[in-house]
């Protein structure tokens, strides 16, 4: 294993800042050609640095993406006997869709992370948001149970997007 060349000097600075309450912070500025800080967007960062307003805007949303996987489960539960009734299936198979749609849960962040990664963050999110959606409505029309569980781990894997990304 070979030791990492340092950066040079001329590329990168560390700054000491104070904010008016007093709160001393580390910043780092980078120059020429760096892509830190390409990915903020700039109403996103003018809503998580603005108004109070906007602050308070940006943790509803954040909050609401990172409840998806967990409403995903809790609303489903109490429906259980009806599902079963309705669909002719067992208990055992219904509570199966509640195990896909948790293994949909543990892929989709295994999926979500890189794929992020790759590609930026609102590309995939705004994706996943569409697929749980179009899933959620896939999930109430399903014919029978076995279609029942794919839909539903797939809908684990789409409200992973949202609790990985928020």
């Amino acid at each position: 294993f070979g030791r990492m060349p340092p950066v040079p000097p001329a590329t990168r600075r560390a700054t000491h800042c104070a904010d008016e309450t007093g709160i001393t912070s580390l910043t780092m500025e980078t120059f020429e050609g760096s892509s830190a800080g390409a990915a903020i967007e700039p109403g996103v960062a003018a809503a998580a640095t603005g108004s109070r307003a906007g602050r308070l805007a940006m943790l509803t949303v954040l909050g609401a993406l990172s409840a998806f996987g967990p409403l995903s489960m809790d609303m489903y539960l109490p429906s259980t006997p009806t599902i079963a009734a309705s669909l002719h299936a067992s208990q055992s198979l219904v509570q199966l869709t509640l195990s896909g749609c948790l293994a949909g849960l543990a892929v989709g962040q295994l999926v979500a992370g890189p794929v992020s990664d790759g590609m930026g963050r609102r590309k995939p999110l705004l994706a996943g948001l569409v697929a749980f959606a179009v899933l959620s409505v896939a999930c109430a029309a399903a014919p029978d149970i076995a279609t029942l569980i794919v839909f539903r781990f797939l809908q684990g894997m789409a409200g992973a997007v949202g609790v990985v990304l928020s």
